[in-house]
């Protein structure tokens, strides 16, 4: 599980912004859900980002997934290409390296990884972990060129730097996976295989994933299908076929080239099964709609992100979703969250961190005040974020477990809201 995650130096954010999902002890807050206990410590198992539009929301998740890419593509670097360097702009410090560092538990195992960049190379890179009996190990630390390795708890390295060339933008992580290291190797697998930042806005690029996993897969339909259900989105059944790109109907004037580039692959084809009544309400038959044709955006959404939510589910995922509210009504936001925080639903300690702006989720029946994260820019146009249960008010005092979160955040109490500069009617503020 993920327990921790920082950033400098990313597009809107300038100074050091950390993420934390260690749950709260200092709270009393009524939920006993909403966190996963792993290697004996309390995770947090979803986390919502509020703020206004161009807070740097978004931003954020794309840390994630830039920090992400760097590992994932890190070993298939040439010497000389660039890494995904995108600093703050607004800075009369230029040229300063992105830092990113994670900590995250696999196994019995916690590890803190991170490093800084820029453009051209890694400047700085570290590994640390604490195993199983064992203190916190300081497995190596890379300074430039310089690399100080801990050859009792990481020998699987012991030897690369010696007999491998590590190019200045490549990650030492990666050369000693490369080369087989163990431990490397599951670091660079936890970024790989358990962490997944997805669009809440651009759901269609998901469809496939979903379609694939319902027509490979007759357990993983009937899950995804009890989850749609329980959306209610209308249908209880679908079924799917395969197609040849030849034997698909394309609109009148579709270019033949485009088409062509894509000869020989398949195709999954997916159909909702609706009823058909008669005029006493009595169920006479089945319609079947093809459901990117027929159905609405919100259901498309719904269907398209069922395969990452369940794949996230099944395996103790970290899943990061930008707008996740889009096109999803208030009351399936708030189910889906549900279901994250749910020991009975989530059994594996997967972890859903996403955006939004439904302000019906700030309850303290869905969402602890550790897991409420607002998201605002200073002064000087940099991103900020901040847990609601650390954040101090005009009285002095921080919020109440008793507090209408909802009412105090659309009030301005908390922050994190568009400038309007207009006055917060009365009936807004709370007593």
């Amino acid at each position: 599980m993920l327990s921790q995650f920082i950033v400098e130096n990313y597009r809107s954010i300038d100074g050091q912004v950390e993420l934390s999902l260690d749950a709260a002890t200092s709270i009393k807050d009524s939920l006993s859900s909403g966190f996963t206990i792993d290697v004996n410590n309390k995770i947090l198992n979803s986390i919502a980002f509020y703020g206004a539009n161009s807070s740097g929301k978004s931003n954020f998740l794309r840390a994630i997934s830039n920090m992400k890419y760097i590992v994932v593509h890190s070993v298939r670097l040439n010497e000389h290409e660039v890494l995904p360097y995108d600093p703050f702009l607004l800075s009369n410090r230029p040229s300063r390296p992105t830092l990113y560092q994670v900590v995250f538990s696999e196994g019995k195992t916690i590890f803190t990884y991170g490093f800084k960049y820029n453009r051209e190379q890694i400047i700085e890179e570290w590994l640390l972990a604490k195993m199983p009996k064992k203190s916190l190990k300081e497995l190596f630390r890379r300074t430039g060129s310089e690399i100080q390795i801990d050859a009792q708890n990481y020998s699987e390295a012991s030897d690369i730097h010696g007999r491998f060339k590590l190019n200045g933008n490549r990650l030492f992580l990666s050369l000693v996976g490369q080369a087989g290291g163990e431990i490397s190797n599951t670091v660079i697998a936890w970024f790989t295989k358990k962490l997944k930042v997805v669009s809440g806005l651009n759901d269609a690029g998901y469809a496939n994933f979903t379609k694939n996993l319902i027509h490979d897969d007759m357990d993983k339909k009937a899950r995804i299908l009890e989850f749609v259900q329980e959306m209610k989105v209308g249908f209880s059944e679908v079924t799917t076929r395969s197609l040849n790109v030849e034997d698909m109907k394309f609109p009148s004037g579709f270019p033949a080239e485009l088409i062509s580039q894509f000869k020989g692959q398949t195709f999954i084809e997916v159909s909702s099964h609706h009823n058909v009544y008669d005029e006493s309400g009595n169920v006479v038959g089945v319609e079947k709609f093809e459901i990117e044709e027929k159905e609405s955006a919100g259901t498309n959404k719904i269907f398209n992100m069922a395969g990452p939510i369940l794949d996230a589910l099944t395996n103790g995922k970290v899943l990061c979703i930008d707008e996740l509210d889009s096109q999803m009504h208030p009351m399936l936001t708030w189910k889906l969250v549900e279901i994250f925080n749910n020991q009975e639903r989530n059994p594996y300690g997967a972890q859903l961190i996403f955006t939004t702006h439904d302000t019906n989720l700030l309850s303290k029946q869905l969402l602890r005040r550790d897991q409420i994260w607002f998201v605002e820019k200073d002064p000087k146009e940099s991103t900020k974020i901040y847990p609601l249960k650390d954040y101090i008010m005009e009285n002095g005092h921080k919020p109440r477990t008793d507090s209408n979160y909802e009412k105090n955040y659309l009030a301005g109490k908390y922050g994190a809201i568009p400038d309007l500069n207009s006055t917060i009617e009365d009936s807004l503020k709370e007593e």
